[in-house]
């Protein structure tokens, strides 16, 4: 499974928390500043779950909460 996510228009800032991280270091909170702006995941397995990981970004802040 694969997902891209592109801020449209720029009306504010958007942010996006996920339930789980989306790269190795565990981030899961997405902050879309700008249009333009793009994130692309991948699921994949890791041991016995499914997690999502970055395939590519532009301009997307990653950060934990």
């Amino acid at each position: 499974q694969e997902v891209t996510l592109c801020f449209k228009s720029d009306g504010g800032n958007l942010t996006l928390t996920a339930a789980t991280g989306v790269n190795q270091t565990g981030n899961n909170t997405l902050l879309f500043e700008d249009a333009g702006d793009m994130i692309a995941l991948r699921a994949i397995r890791s041991g016995a779950n499914v997690v999502w990981r970055v395939m590519a970004n532009d301009g997307v802040a990653l950060s934990t909460v």
